[in-house]
């Protein structure tokens, strides 16, 4: 499989997967998140629709953000001679098409905010084409076992720690995962091969590598997840990182995207992904959606022999879904929005570090050779 299907869009063709029966993978159960984020990244949204309380002020915080929305996005001031609340509804109906014809990430919504019941906002949602963000471990497993990697096994580790406890990126061995769930299923397929069991010596050889992969797989994630779950790799983070020096340009490389995941922490110290993931904004009653845990963990490998398998697996599961919680960003217009705000530049800033970090792991990977990272 080529490096691009680890990041990649859904919906593309399949082949049936190979001595595997088709299955449908379900989404990840609830976890219990590591860090406490900001409070205001948590908060519930309710819509307008369900006003109890004064009408003439409901109608003045209402108009008054209508006013400075339509400001801000030079949109003529739509009026209406209808009742309340039929003029509030019949207004907004107006400014969501203009708005979305504008930007069709943007979307036009009545929110609460701050004491008031109806303050008309501005939700926007960052395009992520439903790609996949898997980060391998196996090269990190591979150089953990070497005394000579150690200088690179501590800055993955602290890369590790900083995106599974901060970042909140699940990790494959959680019991409970959605990658967890993958790989058992995987198992089970195995399993039920072996009650099937033909005389064909190819087939026995190929589900005996199979078992080996998931024997090493399980074994590795039970050491790694207490390694990245230490909250010492996090007070070390800055140490480690800076301790690195690059001996030759792939060094260099490892260098710079460790420095770019420990600015981003600095910058962010508490941030997780999940924290700018509004799905009671954003279609709040589909059920079927792609979950941010589910198109962000860790995984074994890209190169082993459920390569093609396990992308099968998610990609079927994730064809029957319409709506991926992607980021989001709110603009109340109680007030005339900053035009100096920068939105999404964590999670930019991320996506782009993980496909750095992926490319990295994978190139090792996909090598299987002594690394180049260290000299003896």
């Amino acid at each position: 499989m080529e490096n691009s299907a680890v990041v990649r869009r859904t919906g593309s063709g399949h082949r049936p997967p190979a001595r595997c029966k088709r299955s449908k993978a379900q989404p990840a159960k609830e976890r219990t998140r590591r860090i406490n984020s900001n409070g205001f990244l948590n908060h519930s949204f309710r819509p307008f629709w369900s006003f109890s309380g004064n009408r003439e002020r409901i109608a003045g915080e209402y108009f008054g953000s209508l006013a400075n929305l339509c400001n801000y996005y030079q949109i003529p001031l739509p009026v209406t001679g209808l009742p309340f609340p039929q003029n509030i509804y019949a207004t907004w109906q107006a400014l969501e098409k203009e708005v979305s014809a504008k930007d069709r990430n943007h979307h036009c919504m009545i929110l609460q905010d701050k004491g008031k019941k109806a303050v008309l906002s501005v939700v926007k949602t960052l395009d992520l084409s439903h790609c996949l963000f898997y980060i391998p471990v196996r090269p990190y497993w591979l150089w953990l076992q070497s005394a000579e990697q150690q200088r690179i096994t501590e800055l993955v580790t602290v890369i590790f720690a900083y995106l599974h406890q901060v970042v909140d990126i699940p990790f494959y061995a959680e019991n409970g995962s959605f990658m967890d769930y993958q790989y058992d299923t995987l198992e089970q397929w195995i399993s039920e091969a072996e009650d099937e069991r033909m005389s064909d010596d190819e087939d026995g050889e190929w589900r005996r590598q199979q078992e080996d992969t998931l024997y090493e797989l399980r074994r590795a994630g039970g050491h790694i997840m207490p390694v990245i779950k230490n909250p010492d790799w996090l007070l070390k983070m800055e140490q480690v990182v800076t301790d690195y020096r690059h001996r030759d340009s792939h060094q260099q490389e490892w260098e710079v995207l460790a420095i770019g995941f420990l600015q981003l922490y600095q910058q962010y110290p508490k941030r997780s992904l999940p924290d700018s993931i509004h799905p009671d904004l954003v279609y709040p009653d589909e059920e079927e959606r792609i979950r941010v845990e589910e198109y962000t963990s860790f995984y074994w490998s890209d190169h082993d022999c459920f390569e093609h398998e396990l992308m099968e697996m998610i990609n079927c599961s994730f064809q029957e879904r319409p709506v991926m919680d992607e980021p989001t960003a709110i603009y109340y217009f109680d007030n005339m929005p900053e035009t100096e705000r920068t939105d999404f530049d964590f999670e930019n800033r991320l996506f782009d570090l993980i496909e750095r970090l992926r490319d990295l792991l994978n190139a090792y990977d996909h090598e299987e050779r002594p690394s180049p990272l260290e000299c003896r």
